[in-house]
């Protein structure tokens, strides 16, 4: 049944996050002792961000899908690995189910409810979804080790507290959240549906699992620790932004939301960021009754304990599997998602048939359950098809949730992906709703990338209406201009709120973490406009975030010649043959250059047929030493400080240049 209902999800592309996890991710190329070290000692999205995310066991099984099976990007390999996971976890809730339910007829329905439920096709589907199928799978194999523990004897018992350490600790490796099974073995130690194992022995259990914690602590810390701040996104969890009562209320709303999905999953979205879920108070009806209803159905379960222990436990499960995602204790990176109900939504399963099992008789029953089992697959089916590409993806969410800033940003992308000259004008449209929903925001909760992306498809609309030059292009150019002018504003403001952040911590400043994209865009435009200066401005700000990219090097030389400054475009083009080691394009760029000099007669001389810069030059050795502390600067700029260093010292006294001090 999981094979039908998933028999559609192999040859999803590459979406969202896993366009970064695999395509971009270099540990993941090759089985080697060195990519294996770096996924131990680096954080999840090592090559993108310094988050404080630590997922080895995730990250070895993208390793094994790229390089060992060598799937590489090709996405179906991905996809099986995905799908044997989730079937594999069936099984290991068919197992528990059979522990609680006692009866093989309700077990097999819960396990198959599960097994096709639409709210997993987020975890299975979404390949980036792998961190919930292997916590879910250890947390569900170290809760069913545990439950066996009584009934074994001799060594099994060592070997079963051992095996607990070890499930836990890959579990919790794979994704934090599988901190729960902690949780969970209490859980069943409350409900008793197997014999008490002696008390040392649940001494030693409890024991093996609190270690992996402790190892997880212990190893976060170290590869961790000297890691930025991580950035907190208002946008992403709005509750980041409000008062303890208003956020705790606001999760609880969407718990009862989430319960809602689970029963009649028609709304299903893979994205819920600003304003999809707006967060409220008490003094919001919505809310209110939100908050009644959780409460009511956690107050009856415990109400009923001792008589309905069944109940006890599926209300348990959810609670302590959702915990530490529910924006109850701790904020994640989402306000909600559907992912996170992968392994909660194991209690659903259970509560589902025990419930109907007292409504009617055992036929009965099986034949609804059976009816709700197609239901459920068929919508899973469906539902995989959104999951096909971003821009079907994108078209299916907007429905479900069309306040989300994101998802109209994502449309935006798919669409030009899909086809540029077409859908132009369809993606400024959603890119400006998207900019719509976030621009009210403070400057310190909105983001850059929106109206940068916004920018970037005004100059390209410029560039179809005729370019700068004709009336319509240089309209939109001017459009283009005064976006991307907020959305400079907006990244060095929030770059310096993230080096106070970093500084007040007593953190030491890395690498400069925003894209240079939309500095390269705002001198384009510029030089578009005429404004040759702010052009400039705008490619030396790229130049501090990357040195090594060639674009700045070419956008400065050409603004400078423009403001009638050659001596600053050979100076630029000195820094990127610099760079580079002086290819042929290059020096014919710089030859041109000195010529347009009074006293660059000298800066060429032929040797054995070909052109060479004449380092003899009293013009050029200055130029040359100018080039050679502007890279000294830039590298500063980027904070690549071993670099800045080379430059100052070695590489300038190469060049015969004074050193820094």
């Amino acid at each position: 049944m999981a094979l039908l209902a998933y028999s559609n999800s192999f040859a999803s592309a590459l979406v969202l996050d896993a366009k970064v996890l695999l395509a971009i991710d270099e540990r993941i190329r090759a089985l080697t002792f060195g990519n294996l070290r770096l996924i131990f000692t680096t954080n999840y999205w090592w090559s993108i961000i310094p988050d404080w995310i630590f997922r080895p066991v995730t990250t070895l099984s993208y390793l094994f899908n790229y390089a060992v099976l060598g799937n590489g990007t090709a996405t179906t390999g991905y996809h099986v690995v995905n799908f044997l996971l989730h079937a594999g976890n069936v099984w290991l809730v068919h197992a528990l189910a059979r522990r609680v339910l006692r009866d093989p007829r309700a077990a097999f329905l819960a396990a198959a409810i599960w097994a096709v439920h639409p709210i997993g096709v987020e975890a299975v589907t979404n390949i980036p979804g792998r961190p919930d199928l292997l916590a879910a799978m250890f947390v569900l194999a170290g809760l069913l080790i545990y439950a066996t523990l009584a009934d074994l004897r001799g060594w099994r018992i060592d070997v079963s507290v051992a095996a607990l350490f070890a499930v836990s600790t890959a579990g919790v490796f794979s994704k934090e959240s599988a901190v729960s099974l902690i949780g969970l073995m209490l859980l069943w130690d409350l409900c008793r549906f197997t014999p008490h194992p002696p008390r040392g022995r649940r001494a030693a259990a409890y024991a093996a699992v609190a270690a992996s914690l402790v190892v997880l602590w212990r190893v976060r810390h170290a590869v961790l620790a000297y890691l930025p701040l991580p950035e907190s996104a208002y946008v992403d969890n709005p509750m980041r932004g409000v008062g303890f009562l208003v956020a705790r209320s606001t999760a609880l709303k969407v718990i009862a939301r989430d319960l809602g999905l689970l029963l009649w999953p028609a709304g299903l979205s893979s994205d819920h960021s600003y304003r999809d879920i707006v967060p409220q108070g008490l003094s919001d009806p919505a809310t209110c009754l939100a908050v009644a209803i959780v409460a009511a159905l956690l107050f009856a379960a415990v109400l009923r304990y001792r008589r309905d222990r069944v109940m006890f436990f599926a209300a348990g499960f959810f609670a302590v599997a959702l915990l530490p995602t529910s924006n109850l204790i701790a904020l994640p990176g989402a306000i909600m998602a559907d992912r996170f109900l992968y392994l909660p939504s194991v209690a659903f399963a259970v509560a589902l048939v025990a419930l109907a099992d007292r409504l009617a008789s055992p036929k009965i029953v099986t034949l609804v359950l059976a009816a709700v089992i197609a239901l459920y697959g068929t919508r899973t089916f469906v539902r995989n098809f959104a999951w096909r590409d971003e821009l079907a993806l994108a078209t299916a969410d907007l429905r479900v949730a069309p306040a989300s800033f994101r998802l109209h940003n994502m449309m935006a992308t798919a669409l030009l992906e899909k086809d540029p000259r077409r859908n132009l004008d369809r993606a400024i449209s959603e890119e400006e709703r998207s900019w719509a929903i976030v621009e009210p925001l403070p400057a310190r909760w909105t983001v850059q990338a929106i109206p940068a992306a916004l920018g970037h498809d005004y100059q390209m609309k410029g560039d179809a209406s005729g370019g700068p030059l004709s009336p319509a292009g240089r309209l939109w150019y001017q459009k283009a201009a005064a976006i991307l002018l907020r959305a400079r504003d907006l990244s060095q403001a929030y770059e310096r709120a993230f080096d106070q952040t970093q500084r007040a911590a007593g953190i030491l400043l890395g690498r400069r973490l925003l894209s240079p994209d939309l500095y390269l865009d705002l001198g384009a435009t510029m030089m578009g406009l005429g404004r040759y200066s702010e052009a400039w401005d705008a490619y030396r700000y790229a130049h501090g975030f990357n040195p090594n990219l060639s674009d700045p090097y070419d956008g400065m030389a050409l603004a400078a010649q423009e403001m009638g400054r050659p001596e600053d475009a050979v100076i630029v083009a000195e820094e990127k043959g610099l760079m580079d080691d002086f290819p042929p394009s290059t020096l014919n760029e710089i030859f041109k250059l000195y010529k347009l000099l009074p006293q660059g007669s000298c800066a060429v001389v032929v040797q054995n047929g070909d052109p060479r810069l004449n380092l003899r030059c009293p013009v050029v050795a200055r130029d040359i030493c100018r080039a050679v502390s502007s890279l000294a600067a830039a590298h500063r700029s980027a904070r690549r400080v071993a670099d800045a260093v080379r430059w100052e010292g070695p590489v300038a006294r190469r060049y015969g240049c004074p050193a820094s001090p």
